[in-house]
C-alpha cells in the first residue's frame, strides 16, 4: 500500500518490494510541486499512447480501408499488427491505472482529498469521488476482461472492436483527468494534443518497393 510521503521519510524495504510512506507532512506547496512533476511524467506517457492511437486510426482509415486488396483480405500481417497494437495498448494502460505503480494517477487523485483548499472552486468532493470510481472501474476492467489476442480469429476488426472501444475510453479518461488535475495543482495547461512535424502516412503515398527485372 502506498500513501502520501514526507520527503524526509526514508523508504522501507519489505522482502523484494520497497514501500514508500508519504506522511501528511507535505504542505500544500510541497504537494503541488511533487504532483506537478508526477503529472508531467504521466502526461508524457499518456501523450505517447494518444500518438499511437492516432497512428493506428489513421492507418486503418486512410490506408487499409482505401485499399480494397487489404480491406477485403484476411492478411496475416494486418492480423499481427492489430493484435500487437491492442495488446501493447492494454498493457501500457494497465500500468498507468495501477495504484501501486511508480507513477499512478489514481494514487495522486486520492491524495488530493487531503488538500481541500487547493480543490476549492476547481473540483468538488463529489466530482473527485466520481473520478476515483471511474479510475477504479476501468482498472478492474483492463485486468479482468482484456486478454492477449493470439489466434487469427481473435485479431479481426470485428473481434477486436469491443476491446479497442474500451481502450479508447480508458485513454480518454486518463487524458481528461491528467489535464484537469494538472490545471488544479499547477494552475496551468498541459498540452496532450497529438501533433506531427510532417505527415506520418507520407510513406504510404508513393511506391517504395522496386520490382526486379
Amino acid at each position: 500500500m502506498f500513501v502520501a510521503n514526507s520527503e524526509s521519510d526514508p523508504p522501507h524495504r519489505t522482502g523484494s518490494r520497497i514501500f514508500v510512506h508519504y506522511s501528511r507532512m507535505l504542505n500544500e506547496k510541497q504537494f503541488r510541486d511533487r504532483a506537478t512533476r508526477e503529472l508531467r511524467e504521466i502526461g508524457k506517457q499518456v501523450l505517447s499512447l494518444a500518438v499511437d492511437r492516432d497512428l493506428y486510426q489513421r492507418l486503418e482509415a486512410d490506408v487499409i480501408l482505401r485499399n480494397s486488396s487489404l480491406s477485403a483480405s484476411g492478411n496475416p500481417y494486418l492480423a499481427m499488427w492489430r493484435g500487437a497494437y491492442t495488446d501493447a495498448m492494454a498493457m501500457r494502460l494497465r500500468r498507468l491505472f495501477a495504484p501501486e505503480a511508480n507513477l499512478s494517477l489514481r494514487r495522486l487523485a486520492n491524495q488530493m482529498s487531503d488538500y481541500p483548499e487547493m480543490l476549492h472552486d476547481k473540483l468538488t468532493a463529489k466530482e473527485l469521488s466520481a473520478d476515483l470510481a471511474d479510475l477504479d472501474r476501468m482498472s478492474v476492467y483492463l485486468k479482468e476482461h482484456v486478454d492477449p489476442h493470439f489466434s487469427e480469429r481473435e485479431r479481426t476488426p470485428a473481434s477486436l472492436a469491443t476491446t479497442i472501444r474500451q481502450l479508447d475510453l480508458a485513454l480518454d479518461l486518463l487524458i481528461d483527468c491528467t489535464k484537469r488535475y494538472y490545471w488544479i495543482v499547477a494552475d496551468s495547461y498541459i498540452d496532450l494534443d497529438v501533433k506531427y512535424s510532417e505527415d506520418p502516412l507520407a510513406v504510404f503515398r508513393s511506391p517504395w518497393l522496386e520490382e526486379k527485372s
